[in-house]
């Protein structure tokens, strides 16, 4: 949503991008028509959405900030997006598990489910980065995470707490929260533009 890209309201990127269709289809939201009944439906936003969401996306500056932030980071994504943003931004697409399906692996099956391999494949590699850090100093970013997301929250209070050095930062727009986990924690609460932004005069 800091990117600017709801699913769940109508606003004005929805009528832009998506507004003949939803003339068709029946007015909603973006997440309301990918998840259809009707497999006409679902297929044809699940293709508009990839076309532009995904193929048609370009960095912001914020993703461009967090990509600067953590170039020189051993790195891992957890996300909730469907919307294969990440990979676009230039993170190692191997290195970002979307828990909840993406368009990018998932366009041609016309539904939005992750591969079990891919995301098994994943996983294997957060262990192993977990592993391998455990002992040194390990930054968690929470990043707009909802309060009712309790998936995303666990695993990264699980690493956290794996880590005998970590430090978890909550970045979110008056749902911050601190997690789950025995660590030192800061808390932004507000927009992470600004606060990105702020990060990248302190560290150029």
């Amino acid at each position: 949503m800091a990117e600017g890209l709801n699913l769940f309201r109508a606003d004005d990127h929805f009528w832009e991008a998506y507004g003949d269709l939803a003339q068709t289809d029946g007015i909603g939201c973006i997440l309301q028509r990918l998840a259809s009944p009707d497999a006409g439906v679902r297929r044809r936003w699940a293709e508009r959405f990839h076309q532009k969401e995904y193929l048609e996306y370009k960095p912001s500056s914020l993703m461009n900030g967090l990509r600067h932030l953590t170039e020189h980071a051993d790195t891992f994504v957890i996300t909730c997006n469907i919307d294969g943003h990440f990979a676009r931004a230039g993170f190692d697409e191997n290195r970002v598990l979307e828990t909840e399906g993406s368009i990018r692996t998932s366009v041609d099956e016309r539904r939005l489910a992750h591969p079990d391999t891919l995301a098994t494949a994943q996983l294997e590699k957060l262990e192993c980065l977990v592993r391998t850090h455990r002992n040194g100093r390990v930054a968690i970013l929470e990043l707009g995470v909802g309060l009712r997301n309790g998936v995303i929250k666990r695993m990264l209070a699980q690493i956290a707490n794996a880590c005998e050095h970590a430090t978890y930062i909550v970045f979110n727009y008056s749902q911050t929260m601190a997690p789950d986990a025995s660590c030192e924690t800061i808390l932004v609460d507000g927009d992470m533009v600004p606060a990105f932004e702020e990060i990248a005069r302190c560290h150029p």
